[in-house]
C-alpha cells in the first residue's frame, strides 16, 4: 500500500490520528528527521508531537483540508516535479519505516484466511486495549489481497468515527483505561492532601510520584501484556477451533478419498471385467460368422438335396420305365434267341474263317519281325504294287477326345507306324490350331522330328465371346489338291463333318481309312471308311 491511496481514502486529521497511534513520541521524532520535513535540526528539537505528527500529515497528504485534493494543489504537484520528487520519497521512507514497525502483524495477517480477519478484527475495542489497532490497520492496508485492504479501510473509518476524533485543533488521543485514571486521580488526590498537610519533604514527595509513575508504567505494561494474552488466547481459540474443523474437513477427506479409492479399485476391476467380455464378444462375434458360414454352406447343401432328392424321385419313376422296357426287351431277346438259332450256325462258320485269317496275319507279322533288314535298306522297300499313302491329323480332335475319356495323350509316333505299315507314306500331316496361352513349341518339334509336316492357325474370338478354331475345310482342300498322288488317305479324325469327303474319295477309286477313338467317331463316318481303327490303350501316353 501507497500513501498515495491513504491520500484518497483517508482525511487530514484522521490520518493525524491513527499516525499518533501507531507511533511512539521518539519515532515520531525519528521519522520526521528521516523524511527531512525540517530542515533545521535545532527547530525540530523545539516543536511538540503534536506538532511534528501535523508537519507529518501536511507532508503525506499534500496539506490538504479534505480526502480529495483540490484543484490547485492537484496542479500546483503535477507541474512541480521536484515535489512530486519529495512526495515519493517521503512515501518510500515512511513506507518502510512502518512496516518494520508492523513486521510481527503483517507476518501474522498474512498467515490468515479473509474469513478469519473478518472473524478476529471485525471490532476494534480489543485491538485498541490491547494497543496493536495501528499494527493490524496497517498490516490489513499493506496486504497484497484486495478484501482485506478493504476491510482495513473500513476498520479505520468505523474506529475514527466510534470514539469521535476532532478533525480540527481539538484533537484528543483515546479513551485511557478507568483503573488506570483511578489511579491518576488518587495520585493528584494524594498530593493536593500533601500541600493542605504539611508532612512529607520534598524528596519523599518526589520519591513517591516516581513510585506512582513508574506503578502506572508497570501496570500499564501488565494491561496491555494482559490485554494481548487475552487477544492471543481468543485467536488461539479461534485458530484451534478453524484447526478443528478443517482436522475434521481433512478427516472427511480422508475417508471420502479411501471411498474414492474403493469406487476405483472397483472401476477398475469393472474395467478389467468389461475388457474380458470385449474380447469374449470378439471371440463370440468371430464364433458367430463361422457359424453364419457354416449355416449358409448347410444351406447350400440342403437345397443340394432337395435337388438330389428330385432327382431321385424323378430318377424312380425313370427306373420304373426302365425296368419295363428291360422287361420288354427281355421277351424281345428271348423271341430274337429263338430267331438267331437259325442263323448260329452260319455265324459259327464265318467265326472260324475269320480265326484262320487272323492266324495268317499273325504269322505274316511274326515273321516281319524276325526279318534281318541289311544296311542302307529301308524296312519297307517301295515296290510297284504297294500303294500311296496319305496322312491327315486332326490334332484337336484327338487331343480332347483322349483327354475326356481316357485322361491320356496320342502317341502320334505310334500311331503313323501302325496306319502306315508297309506302305508308302507320300506325306503326314498335322493340323493344329494354337492358343496363346499354351506353348506348344516342344510339342510341334516333336512331331516334325518324327515324320510330320505341322499346319497351324490361331485361336480366333467372335463377337459374342465365342472362339472359332477348326481345320475341317483346311483339311478337305488338302485332301482334294492331293488326291491324284494317293492310294489310300488315311483321317486320323472321328468328326462326322468329314462324311461327305469320304464318299468324294471313294468316288475317285481311291481307299478311305479312318483311325479314331470308338466313342468319338460318327457311326456314318465309320460306314463309309472302307477301314476303322479304333485307337486303344497301346496308342496312349
Amino acid at each position: 500500500m501507497s500513501y498515495s491511496n491513504l491520500k484518497l481514502q483517508i482525511h487530514r486529521d484522521q490520518l493525524t490520528w491513527f499516525l499518533d497511534l501507531l507511533l511512539d513520541e521518539r519515532e515520531v521524532f525519528q521519522l520526521s528527521a528521516s523524511t527531512g520535513i525540517v530542515p533545521d535540526v535545532d527547530k525540530l528539537y523545539a516543536l511538540s508531537r503534536r506538532e511534528l505528527l501535523v508537519n507529518l500529515t501536511d507532508a503525506f497528504s499534500g496539506v490538504v483540508d479534505s480526502a480529495e485534493p483540490t484543484v490547485e494543489n492537484s496542479d500546483a504537484h503535477t507541474s512541480n516535479p521536484k515535489i512530486n520528487n519529495a512526495e515519493a520519497s517521503i512515501e518510500a521512507l515512511a513506507s518502510e519505516f512502518l512496516s518494520e514497525k508492523a513486521q510481527a502483524a503483517i507476518s501474522r495477517v498474512g498467515y490468515m484466511e479473509v474469513s478469519e480477519i473478518k472473524t478476529f478484527f471485525k471490532t476494534s475495542d480489543i485491538l485498541i486495549e490491547a494497543g496493536d489497532f495501528a499494527e493490524v490497520v496497517w498490516a490489513l492496508l499493506t496486504d497484497q489481497r484486495t478484501a482485506v485492504v478493504e476491510h482495513g479501510y473500513k476498520l479505520l473509518n468505523t474506529t475514527y468515527e466510534s470514539i469521535n476524533v476532532a478533525h480540527t485543533n481539538g484533537y484528543e488521543r483515546p479513551t485511557r483505561n478507568e483503573h488506570l485514571e483511578e489511579i491518576e486521580a488518587q495520585a493528584a488526590y494524594n498530593l493536593e492532601n500533601t500541600d493542605q498537610h504539611p508532612g512529607p519533604s520534598v524528596r519523599e514527595i518526589e520519591q513517591l510520584e516516581q513510585q506512582l509513575a513508574n506503578s502506572k508504567a508497570e501496570y500499564l505494561s501488565l494491561e496491555q501484556k494482559h490485554s494481548r494474552l487475552d487477544q492471543q488466547r481468543a485467536f488461539l481459540l479461534e485458530e484451534n477451533k478453524g484447526l478443528k474443523n478443517k482436522a475434521e474437513t481433512h478427516h472427511g477427506n480422508e475417508k471420502r478419498l479411501k471411498e474414492l479409492e474403493q469406487e476405483n479399485s472397483a472401476l477398475r476391476e469393472q474395467i478389467a471385467q468389461y475388457t474380458e467380455n470385449t474380447a469374449a464378444l470378439q471371440q463370440l462375434a468371430k464364433e458367430h460368422e463361422v457359424l453364419l458360414g457354416e449355416k449358409k454352406r448347410l444351406a447350400e447343401q440342403l437345397k443340394e438335396y432337395e435337388q438330389i432328392q428330385s432327382a431321385k424321385e424323378t430318377f424312380t419313376t425313370d427306373l420304373k420305365l426302365v425296368e419295363e422296357a428291360i422287361y420288354k426287351g427281355h421277351q424281345g431277346l428271348e423271341d430274337f434267341q429263338t430267331s438267331l438259332g437259325s442263323h448260329f450256325e452260319a455265324l459259327e462258320n464265318c467265326h472260324q474263317a475269320a480265326r484262320g485269317a487272323l492266324n495268317q496275319i499273325r504269322q505274316t507279322l511274326a515273321y516281319l519281325d524276325t526279318q534281318q533288314l541289311t544296311e542302307g535298306e529301308d524296312a519297307y522297300p517301295i515296290t510297284a504294287d504297294q500303294p500311296r499313302v496319305g496322312v491327315f491329323v486332326d490334332v484337336q480332335n484327338m487331343f480332347y477326345a483322349a483327354k475326356d475319356r481316357y485322361g491320356g495323350r496320342v502317341d502320334y509316333i505310334k500311331l503313323l507306324d501302325l496306319i502306315v505299315g508297309p506302305r508308302y507314306l507320300m506325306g503326314a500331316y498335322a493340323y493344329i490350331v494354337q492358343i496363346p496361352e499354351i506353348d506348344q513349341a516342344p510339342f510341334l518339334s516333336l512331331l516334325e522330328h518324327n515324320g510330320y509336316t505341322i499346319k497351324s492357325k490361331d485361336l480366333r474370338l467372335r463377337g459374342d465371346g465365342s472362339a472359332k478354331g477348326d481345320w475341317d475345310v483346311g483339311i478337305a482342300v488338302d485332301v482334294v489338291s492331293m488326291l491324284g498322288s494317293l492310294d489310300v488317305v488315311i483321317l486320323a479324325s472321328g468328326d462326322g463333318d468329314f462324311c461327305p469327303l469320304a464318299e468324294l474319295i471313294k468316288q475317285q477309286n481311291k481307299r478311305v481309312e479312318v483311325v479314331a477313338f470308338e466313342h468319338n467317331t460318327s457311326m456314318d463316318l465309320q460306314q463309309i471308311a472302307d477301314q476303322f481303327y479304333p485307337i486303344g490303350d497301346e496308342l496312349l501316353i
